[in-house]
């Protein structure tokens, strides 16, 4: 240590000279100060600032007791104190050790020889204590400090979340509590009665994988409800498991991508316009034009008596090769826009597509479907389900190198269930989303999309070698005789 200041309060002067060699002796760099009485040395604390005081229990106008309990008055009790005594008493002791005195020492024969090393113990205790006093209030402002709400609780084992022991100034303004009402509370009472279910398997997760990560519902004190992200990280605190959780509140975030959704739903409903109206025109004016010019170059020498040599049998190539662009066209028509969806049902126009599919790929493709005509589906859920199976089918041909797909297509109520699985190479599905995303690829993004039209959900199961699993739920959606939309039993 740099320095040391050492204070003594003792009526005997003997006795302090004593204390003082040792002390000296033992700290070259040790001040000591010495007052007979307790008074004079309460007035200059502010002055002095000492590290230690040393007080004799009997002394005049005061005792050692009664200094202390002075001494906590003044300043709070922060300057260690040793209490020395003459006759040991187990009553004086506890109660000096109680008001907050460091040590307890009897004057026995050799106790200034003992004195160095009980000061250089309170010392090296204070700095300890005060090296802890700053870190917390460094770890309190930065607590305070964070954007998000903080919540430290003890759980159980079993699952269970104890009390909150710790939250921050965010937390109690986000949530309208007062910190000592948070104290009371546990990660029940702020979740939604519906999502409070799911809390202790949450806890289990969190003692298995010691950090994750989910989505939820949460609830202020004024009733207010939020979807928030939280963050939870288990930690020993002093032998007992304890769980800190970051709670972001991702309102705005979520309202921004129900935006961004309605748009790219608002696009895909746009682009999907367009479509019939291109493959309309291609199939009510460029089909028919190119079939009118067939049939007139097939009858453009009806009335001729001889055909001139060579011509036709170049009218003949000429007219297959408007009949193959005749073809095309039709196919183009119908990738564009299946009109057989109304006129044949989803059902048939899908056992075409995949029939054909398989004729151009190579790929086997086993398609069911059950109950799906039995409903009267409106063509936006028509056309949806058709594409989802489209583009599945399209990943399947570029990426999948597999020989088998086997699709169902199942009115369950309360959903229209589509399955759709391939024994190809499969893939890692949290790097291909993001991959699809850097390298602007739709495909997947784009199916989820389209479920999302419909309201259902979509989840993807595949892992490299083992295939993928496609699975897609949405609510059965039919259309009545005034075409508006309801949701009957499948």
């Amino acid at each position: 240590m740099e320095s040391l200041k050492v204070v003594i309060i003792e009526d005997e002067e003997a006795h302090f000279q004593l204390m003082k060699r040792a002390i000296e002796k033992a700290f070259s760099c040790a001040s000591v100060d010495y007052f007979e009485e307790p008074g004079p040395c309460l007035e200059r604390l502010d002055e002095i600032t000492p590290d230690v005081i040393i007080v004799d229990y009997v002394m005049p106008g005061m005792n050692g007791i009664e200094f202390l309990e002075a001494l906590n008055r003044e300043n709070g009790g922060i300057i260690p104190v040793i209490m020395i005594t003459g006759h040991g008493d187990e009553n004086i002791a506890v109660q000096a050790m109680k008001l907050g005195a460091w040590d307890y020492l009897i004057k026995t024969p050799d106790f200034s020889a003992l004195l160095p090393n009980v000061i250089d113990k309170v010392v090296r205790e204070r700095e300890l204590k005060e090296s802890l006093r700053e870190s917390e209030q460094r770890y309190r402002v930065l607590f305070n400090s964070m954007n998000d709400a903080m919540f430290v609780h003890h759980p159980t084992p079993e699952g269970m979340p104890g009390k909150f022991i710790e939250v921050n100034d965010i937390a109690c303004q986000r949530y309208g509590y007062a910190r000592e009402e948070f104290l009371k509370l546990s990660p029940l009472d702020i979740s939604t009665p519906e999502r409070a279910h799911n809390i202790p398997a949450r806890v289990k997760k969190v003692f298995a994988e010691k950090y994750i990560i989910f989505e939820t519902e949460q609830v202020a004190k004024d009733g207010k409800r939020f979807p928030v992200e939280i963050s939870s990280h288990l930690f020993d605190f002093h032998g007992q498991p304890t769980v800190l959780s970051a709670v972001r509140d991702v309102t705005n975030r979520k309202r921004d991508e129900q935006h961004i959704r309605t748009l790219t739903q608002q696009v895909m409903k746009a682009q999907e316009a367009e479509r019939q109206k291109i493959s309309r025109d291609l199939h009510d004016h460029v089909a028919q034009d190119l079939l009118s010019m067939k049939i007139g170059l097939d009858t453009l020498f009806d009335d001729q008596p001889e055909t001139p040599p060579g011509i036709g049998q170049r009218v003949s190539e000429v007219s297959k090769m408007l009949q193959k662009t005749i073809n095309a066209v039709r196919y183009l028509a119908h990738g564009l826009h299946p009109a057989s969806l109304d006129r044949l049902g989803l059902s048939q126009t899908t056992l075409q597509h995949c029939e054909e599919f398989s004729a151009q790929a190579g790929v086997k493709v086993d398609f069911l479907s059950a109950g799906i005509d039995d409903l009267q589906l409106d063509f936006d859920t028509k056309i949806v389900l058709y594409r989802l199976i489209q583009e599945a089918l399209n990943n399947v041909k570029k990426h999948a190198d597999a020989t088998d797909v086997t699709i169902r297509l199942v009115a369950s109520f309360p959903n229209i269930i589509l399955r759709i699985e391939d024994n190809g190479k499969g893939f890692d599905v949290h790097e291909r989303l993001i991959s699809s995303l850097k390298e602007k690829r739709m495909g997947l993004w784009g199916m989820k999309e389209r479920v999302g039209l419909l309201k259902g959900k979509m989840t993807i199961e595949s892992r490299p070698m083992q295939g993928t699993k496609i699975l897609i739920e949405v609510p059965c959606k039919e259309k009545n005789s005034g075409q508006k939309e309801n949701h009957p039993a499948c």
